[in-house]
């Protein structure tokens, strides 16, 4: 017998707009409703939708007994507001990135969660992106050999990317935090093991009018003596992307989230002769992949088992972007804390 859809909505609609399209392309979900404060955004989003419900108050959404799953898609430093109260109506949850901006916000999430029971997943779109899978997956089989180094980066001149209502000039949201959490996240699910330590450097010459560092070079240390490096900037000239590479004992590999090809080196080639060129691999572009998060959020729902970026890999995301955040203000590495995930 065939598993009743659960009822879903989505807060804030114009970071929303991919999950209210994921909402409505899944078979186990049924999109009911829909919430901004922007009156005439939210009006074109229900008509556009064919949304039945559409309000400004998210409480009324947390107040719909039909809804099962809610989506924080709302400005970052609002992320822990808006899924504490849905956690408590008895919503599950499918949070933007970065989770929070702090570790204050991430232990009230997660204590949350532990409370309520229900089911909590971050977007982290880089663990669904098929260039990033298959890196995973290489990884894993020991493909490139024994991980030694891994690098990342947030690539996205923000100068025309300011956000509806300027909500990323704020001097709550930190680039580092809101934006390289994506490169940051993925090294550490490549990895498989958590940072220990953050070493970085930040300046400030692109975005001059923007209260915030806009660029970053970051290092970290790893528990298993893996280095890995993240480079932020949101005033570079360049198109987006995130440009990775991962180093191992047997091969390396580069990918990125938006382009159709990979590259592998390997030590050995498959008639067993050293082999050192790269070789290109297709892979499909399917970069920001809510369709992947909702039904990886769906599946956890249904099994009762937490999603891969559960509540605690939100966190440990949050606080290694936050010790980098400290360790460029004080120009000293700073250890990553964690403990408040105990």
């Amino acid at each position: 017998m065939k598993s009743k859809k659960l009822g879903a909505a989505v807060i804030a609609l114009k970071e929303g707009l991919r999950h209210i399209k994921a909402y409505q392309s899944c078979s186990d979900t049924e999109l009911l409703a829909i919430c901004d404060t922007d009156s005439e955004l939210l009006e074109s989003r229900r008509a556009e939708f064919n949304v039945s419900t559409a309000v400004v108050d998210y409480r009324a959404i947390l107040a719909m007994p039909e809804i099962q799953v809610v989506s924080v898609a709302s400005p970052d430093y609002f992320h822990a507001e808006h899924a504490i109260a849905a956690l408590q109506a008895g919503k599950h949850v499918l949070c933007e990135k970065p989770m929070t901006l702090n570790l204050a916000d991430a232990e009230a999430i997660i204590r949350a969660v532990r409370e309520t029971g229900r089911i909590f997943m971050t977007g982290h779109p880089t663990r669904f992106t098929p260039a990033f899978m298959l890196a995973y997956k290489m990884v894993r089989r020991g493909d490139i050999g024994e991980l030694f180094m891994v690098e990342s980066e947030y690539a996205h001149n923000y100068s025309h990317a300011r956000g509806k209502d300027d909500w990323r000039v704020d001097p709550r949201r930190d680039p580092f935090i809101g934006g390289a959490c994506h490169a940051v996240d993925l090294i550490r699910w490549i990895v498989g093991v958590d940072p220990v330590e953050a070493f970085a450097y930040g300046n400030h010459k692109c975005l001059t009018d923007w209260p915030v560092n806009d660029a970053y070079m970051s290092v970290f240390k790893f528990a298993n003596g893996v280095i890995g490096k993240v480079m932020c900037s949101i005033g570079l000239v360049r198109p987006y992307t995130m440009r990775s590479v991962f180093y191992g004992t047997e091969g390396t590999i580069v990918c990125d989230n938006m382009s159709a090809t990979m590259q592998v080196a390997s030590t050995w080639n498959s008639n067993h002769e050293k082999h050192a060129d790269f070789a290109t691999i297709p892979v499909e572009v399917d970069n920001h992949n809510v369709e992947g998060e909702v039904a990886a959020l769906v599946a956890a729902i249904r099994t009762g088992q937490p999603p891969q970026a559960d509540v605690c890999e939100g966190a440990k995301t949050v606080a290694a972007c936050v010790a980098a955040v400290e360790s460029a203000r004080s120009g000293k590495p700073v250890s990553i804390d964690s403990s408040f995930m105990q």
